[in-house]
């Protein structure tokens, strides 16, 4: 616990207080809850410069700072309400402002926005905080000055700034509204939306969701809703689409449904370079789903909608033993997962916990790896795992990076978890930094990291795994971005 958070608490420890003071309904206790609450301002301001001034920021108190605001502004606000000394009208535009707000930011993070704070954020407290303050004032010359001049200036001070707070709230509520429209329309700009669809969806058999009878039915709607032709692939050849080049040659889209492995073949299958690739989810992770299809999940594709074409780049892993094409792999502990998992049962997730567990017990977590990243080399010891690719999902939606990745600006992005302690802690620490990135969280032990190319090399072998697939043990690895491939998302 830093002193800057300490400070944060102790103004939510005056809350209490400062509203027992004003219903004792004295002189003594009402410049008491004046003179509380005048130094629960000085801790707003000292906490904040005691985080800067220590270095002590932190996602706890960046946290915690303004929630304790809100707290004390809209109890404070509620007290004097019922009181019949504050308006309703003026609490009501707050709490809608901060609903929408809240809202709005639902809605960005939805659709993956990228929405900065309003420039004027810190005035909408400082106007709040200083009506307040004048409010507890005037309860307090009701006891002493009520027909001076004094309780004069003291209302006109509180009617000054509660109408400079209800216009930064409607003013804050619209930048929020613009900002997120704004987003969307450019994202939506970022590809080119179909709107006469030449189609065909390539099902495999083989993937665990086509034994679920929802999903079946699920795939027959999507079929129809789209007006799309639908061919099954083989499932006993090595290649599941050999001779598929006949079946796809008259169609602009194609749409795998299977697993992120079903998708991931395809990238490798010459034949799809110059096509549109869609998704449609038959696996038990599904990370490219969680990709190529934002918000209401199945929803989508039970309804008609239009698909937008993008470009997405393609990551080649080169390793000892060949080469693949990939949008998202991991080499070290991570690994371990696909490698237990290989034989699969129809229990979907339950096969993932057991082979991470077998892999938390049995597998190694503390490799030495000599990276070279755009020529520039780097020494990271006692790291777990490394992650990379253009899409930041793993199966079940988990995230594995915390920034959002540009689609095809040539660069291949990772995250790399490295424990600068004590080996012991490794394990613990790998689900540690699992959970930061998906939360989206960037600080140690994830070590963020982007470039061209990216040269990996250990003395001791490791595991690799691209899209899901175990590939085996290597003692180098090398990443780039190979080429770009239209892909049909949401």
């Amino acid at each position: 616990m830093t002193i800057a958070n300490i400070i944060t608490l102790l103004r939510l420890f005056l809350l209490p207080v400062i509203i027992y003071l004003f219903s004792l309904q004295t002189a003594l206790a009402s410049l008491s809850a004046v003179l509380l609450f005048f130094l629960i301002i000085l801790s707003d301001v000292l906490d904040g410069y005691v985080a800067r001034r220590r270095h002590e920021i932190t996602k706890f108190g960046s946290f915690l700072d303004p929630v304790s605001d809100k707290i004390i502004i809209y109890v404070l606000l509620l007290v004097f309400s019922l009181k019949n000394n504050f308006w309703l009208i003026p609490l009501a535009i707050f709490f809608l402002r901060d609903s929408s707000v809240t809202f709005h930011r639902f809605i960005a993070a939805k659709n993956d926005l990228e929405i900065k704070d309003d420039p004027y954020r810190k005035a909408r407290n400082i106007f709040q905080y200083t009506f307040l303050f004048f409010l507890l004032l005037e309860n307090f010359l009701t006891y002493t000055y009520t027909d001076s001049f004094y309780m004069a200036l003291t209302q006109f001070a509180i009617l000054l700034f509660v109408v400079l707070a209800v216009v930064y709230s409607i003013f804050s509520t619209f930048y929020y509204f613009i900002n997120v429209i704004r987003g969307i329309r450019k994202k939506i700009k970022v590809g080119r939306e179909i709107k006469h669809e030449r189609m065909v969806i390539l099902a495999n058999k083989k993937s665990r969701g086509y034994h679920d009878a929802y999903r079946r039915r699920l795939l027959n709607k999507f079929v129809k809703k789209r007006k799309a032709k639908i061919s099954f692939l083989s499932v006993r050849k090595k290649n599941m689409f050999s001779g598929i080049t006949n079946k796809i040659q008259n169609f602009e889209q194609v749409v795998i449904a299977g697993g992120d492995g079903s998708f991931e073949s395809a990238l490798n299958h010459q034949p799809f370079y110059k096509k549109s690739l869609g998704f449609f989810p038959l696996g038990a992770g599904n990370a490219f789903y969680s990709y190529f299809y934002k918000g209401n999940r199945f929803e989508y594709l039970r309804s008609r909608f239009l698909f937008q074409e993008m470009e997405l780049d393609v990551l080649e892993l080169e390793w000892e033993k060949g080469k693949r094409q990939t949008l998202f792999a991991a080499i070290g502990a991570d690994s371990e997962v696909p490698r237990l998992a290989k034989e699969r049962t129809q229990h979907g997730m339950f096969d993932y916990i057991g082979a991470s567990w077998r892999g938390w017990v049995k597998g190694k977590a503390d490799y030495e790896f000599k990276v070279k990243i755009n020529g520039k080399d780097y020494n990271w010891e006692n790291c777990m795992n490394i992650s990379f690719g253009k899409i930041p999902y793993y199966g079940y939606g988990i995230r594995a990076f915390p920034k959002k990745i540009p689609p095809h600006d040539g660069k291949v992005y990772g995250v790399a978890s490295v424990n600068p302690h004590s080996l012991f802690w490794n394990k613990p620490i790998r689900l540690w930094g699992l959970l930061l990135t998906t939360l989206g969280i960037n600080k140690a032990p994830s070590l963020v990291f982007n470039g061209k190319t990216i040269l990996i090399k250990s003395e001791v072998p490791f595991p690799i795994q691209a899209g899901g697939e175990y590939l085996g043990y290597s003692n180098w690895v090398k990443v780039t971005v190979k080429r770009k491939q239209k892909v049909l998302m949401i």
